[in-house]
Order: structure tokens, then C-alpha cells, then sequence
């Protein structure tokens, strides 16, 4: 049988620990009810209660309808579910249980922070920013709290598990935010994609936000064949230099590659912009003299292609020089060349940090902006080599900064197909590397 409100603990610092937890969680609680509980927005006393948030879909405000949506109110429960099942826990001396529920329950207020609204109106109340400090002391309260009420819980269990624990919550960090990251994306996107039309947004070539047109077909295709162009024409060079870096003797000319190799990785995108446009653009413009005006494509696919250089350098040349050494003495030993080994020996056994170097190297080109600006011309067209064109990084910032309404939430929406654009690219290297290790060692 349950020992329900009994301290067990045979020490008296454990008996502080079990009494601390409990009173954690019960500031939790309080600062959760006090979350919806008269706030000031725009200069105006309202009050919201927590029955009106969790279970009113509108509810009228000083003749202003609120709104509540449905994620919003699904997060808020779950917080609510969560930290009650840790409290229980704690009461029935289920420490380890307790400490994973209150750490799950931690999350929620950082959703909730994350999340661009948590009440919607489209009147007076518009956004979190426009809310005073007692709005965010609570969540804040709620947040630090169930940490800290977990980590008394863990404790209970003995100094080992804390430690244990602790260093899992960070290492629990990065994914985090790869979830906070995901959901704030899908919450901000995926109402302008309904309101406009899956189709329509990502199949029409028309884009006038003045005439909620908001077609991206012209973007996607500009990032894909930017990305794909500069992939092909960076990813040979990054690799073979690597190679060099890798198998050459330590000497002055290797030195002073590999220093040239880290100063690119340093310099900010917006000299490379600088250098694109004041060099890259011209020449093309003088090149192709009477067809282009500089800006275009091209120059936005040599800017790409430099600047991938130095992840891909870097992390290829650490994979290469992580294979045995044993490897190239037998190849060498059977008869092989130096460049039969590199490619036939080194290069395959190393191919899984190559594809990671690929993969950076990707993502790095998808995801520039500020240089990109500066050499693309900015004009959403068809993808054409010496034509100006738009990419979906470029239209998000060069309109984010007077958009409103549907305008804005439709650059969350490219921000979200953006996201989904890079999963997929990660997804397929992922298999393809798969793929190869399975072949291998069949």
C-alpha cells in the first residue's frame, strides 16, 4: 500500500530534500494559476481564468473577443498533467519517476514562451511582447521550479543519480531546441499555409503580397538550384583539399593552405557579400555584357560555393586523418599507387565523415542570407543562371521587417517549408550513408 504523506527518509537531510520537492512544486502551481490571472495588456486590467483558457474557445473581454488555440490550451493541461503525476510521485516515494515528470512538465513553459502567442486576439491582445513583467515571472517561475523540484527529487536517490541526471539534462539540451525550434516553426507556419492553400503556396509562381498573392514556387526553385550548384561545384574542391591537407608532409605551403582554410571559416557573410559584390558582380556583368546585370544566380552560386569551402575542408580532413594507417600501408604493401589508395582505400573508409562534411556544408548554403542579398538581385523569377532571382532565406528578411497579417505569418510558413527543405536533405544523406555501410559489409 501507498505510504501517502508519509517522509520516510531516515536522515534529516533527507527529510529536507522530500519537503523542499513538495514545496517546489506547489510554487509551481501557484505561479501557474497566477499565469492567467489579471494581466496588463495595452494598459487594460483583464481577467482570464484558468477554466476560461483551458476550456472557452472565446471569451469576451471588455467587449473584445479572446481567443485561445487549441495547441495553446493542449500544452497548458499537459503542464498541468505532468507536474500533478510528479507531486504524486514524489508523495508515493517514486523519486526517479518524479524527477522525469517534473522534467518533462519544465518543458512546457518554454513552449509556451517559444510560441508567438498565448492568447490570440486579433484586436487589442496581439502578442506576448506587449505584455508586462508579471506575465513572464510567472512562466519563469513555473520553468525554474520544476527543475529545481526535480533535482530534490532525483537527490533522493543519492548524490551518484543527481549527477547522473544532471549531466543527462544537458546533454538533453540541443534536442531541445531542436523540438522548441520545430514546434515555434509549425505554429507560426502552418496557419498561413491553410489559409492560402498548400497549393497555391507551393505550385504558383505569383508573388504580391499587395495582392495576397504568395506563391514560393520561384523560391523554392532558385534555393534548390543554388544549392545543388554550389554543392557540386564546392563539394570537389573542399574534398581534394582536404585530401592534400591529410596526406602531405607538414611543410610551409601546407601550413599557409590550411591557415587560408581557417580565415575563410572566420570571415562574416556579409564581407563575403562585400567581395560578391564588388567583384563577382561585375565580372559576370562584364563577361556576359548586354544578358546580365551582374546580379544574378551565378554570383549567387560562386559566393555559395566559397563559403562552403572551409566546413567541408575541415571536417573531411579530420575524417580523412582518422582512418588507420594501417589501411594505406596494405594497399601500398599489394602493389597500389598513392592516388589508388587515396581514392580506392582512404576516401571509401572515411566516406561517413565526408557525408557529414557534405551534409554541413548543405546546410551552410541553404540556410545564408546576408551575402546572398547583396549579389542576388532579389527579383522573384524563374532560376536562371545570369537573371536575378529570389531564395527563400532572402525573402524572408528583405520583408520581414513591414510585413504584418497574413504577410507575416506567410514568412513563418517559407521559414517552415525551409526547415522541412533541410530535414529532407539530412534525411537522404542519412540513407545514403546507410545504404553504403550496408553494401559494405555485405
Amino acid at each position: 500500500m501507498f505510504k501517502v504523506f508519509r517522509i520516510t527518509p531516515q536522515n534529516k537531510l533527507n527529510n529536507i530534500k522530500f519537503i523542499l520537492s513538495i514545496l517546489c512544486c506547489f510554487i509551481v502551481y501557484a505561479s501557474f494559476f497566477f499565469t492567467f490571472a489579471r494581466y496588463k495588456f495595452n494598459e487594460y486590467v483583464y481577467n482570464v481564468s484558468l477554466i476560461d483558457v483551458l476550456v472557452s474557445k472565446g471569451f469576451n473581454v471588455n467587449n473584445t473577443i479572446v481567443y485561445v488555440p487549441i495547441f495553446m490550451r493542449i500544452i497548458i493541461l499537459l503542464n498541468l498533467i505532468f507536474l500533478s503525476l510528479g507531486l504524486l510521485m514524489i508523495i508515493f516515494e517514486k523519486y526517479k519517476n518524479a524527477s522525469l515528470l517534473l522534467i518533462l512538465s519544465s518543458l512546457f513553459p518554454i513552449i509556451i514562451l517559444s510560441s508567438s502567442n498565448l492568447v490570440h486576439n486579433n484586436a487589442a491582445i496581439s502578442n506576448i511582447n506587449n505584455f508586462s513583467v508579471s506575465y513572464y515571472m510567472p512562466i519563469f517561475l513555473n520553468l525554474i521550479f520544476s527543475i529545481i523540484a526535480s533535482i530534490f527529487s532525483k537527490w533522493m536517490l543519492g548524490g551518484e543519480a543527481l549527477g547522473e541526471s544532471i549531466f543527462k539534462i544537458f546533454s538533453f539540451v540541443s534536442i531541445g531546441a531542436v523540438i522548441i525550434i520545430s514546434l515555434y516553426i509549425l505554429i507560426s507556419g502552418i496557419p498561413a499555409i491553410y489559409h492560402v492553400g498548400l497549393f497555391n503556396f507551393l505550385f504558383k509562381p505569383e508573388w504580391s503580397p499587395k495582392d495576397n498573392e504568395f506563391g514560393i514556387l520561384y523560391l523554392i526553385l532558385s534555393s534548390i538550384v543554388a544549392t545543388i550548384c554550389s554543392v557540386i561545384l564546392g563539394v570537389p574542391i573542399g574534398i581534394l583539399t582536404a585530401v592534400f591537407l591529410s596526406e602531405s608532409k607538414e611543410n610551409f605551403f601546407t601550413k599557409a593552405v590550411r591557415s587560408c582554410v581557417q580565415l575563410l571559416a572566420g570571415i562574416p557573410s556579409v564581407v563575403y557579400g562585400f567581395f560578391g559584390m564588388l567583384v563577382i558582380v561585375p565580372l559576370i556583368r562584364n563577361l556576359f555584357y548586354g544578358y546580365t546585370i551582374g546580379d544574378s544566380l551565378l554570383a549567387v552560386i560562386i559566393i555559395l560555393s566559397i563559403m562552403i569551402l572551409p566546413t567541408i575542408v575541415s571536417v573531411s580532413e579530420n575524417s580523412l586523418r582518422t582512418v588507420p594507417q594501417s589501411y594505406k600501408e596494405a594497399s601500398l604493401a599489394l602493389g597500389a599507387t598513392s592516388t589508388k589508395t587515396i581514392f580506392k582505400v582512404i576516401i571509401p573508409a572515411a566516406k561517413s565523415g565526408l557525408l557529414s562534411s557534405v551534409i554541413l556544408g548543405v546546410g551552410r548554403a541553404i540556410g545564408e542570407t546576408m551575402a546572398i542579398i547583396m549579389v542576388a538581385g532579389n527579383v522573384v523569377n524563374m532560376p536562371k543562371f545570369l537573371s536575378p532571382v529570389r531564395l527563400l532565406t532572402t525573402g524572408i528578411v528583405l520583408e520581414m521587417s513591414y510585413s504584418s497579417g497574413l504577410h507575416r505569418q506567410v514568412l513563418f510558413a517559407i521559414g517552415l517549408i525551409l526547415f522541412i527543405f533541410i530535414m529532407i536533405v539530412n534525411l537522404t544523406f542519412l540513407h545514403i550513408s546507410k545504404k553504403g555501410d550496408t553494401l559494405d559489409e555485405k
